[in-house]
C-alpha cells in the first residue's frame, strides 16, 4: 500500500548543524498535531 523512495527531491548542502530547526521539524513530524499522527489517525 506505500511506497517509500529514499531519494531526495534535490540537492540539499549542509554547512552547520542548527538544533533549534531539527527540534521543530521533529515537532512537525513526531508531535502530537504532526505529519505522522494525522496520518495514523486517518489510516485506522
Amino acid at each position: 500500500m506505500y511506497h517509500h523512495v529514499k531519494k531526495l527531491m534535490y540537492t540539499v548542502m549542509v554547512g552547520n548543524p542548527e538544533p533549534r530547526f531539527g527540534r521543530m521539524l521533529l515537532e512537525q513530524f513526531g508531535g502530537a498535531n504532526g505529519e505522522l499522527a494525522a496520518a495514523l489517525q486517518y489510516s485506522i
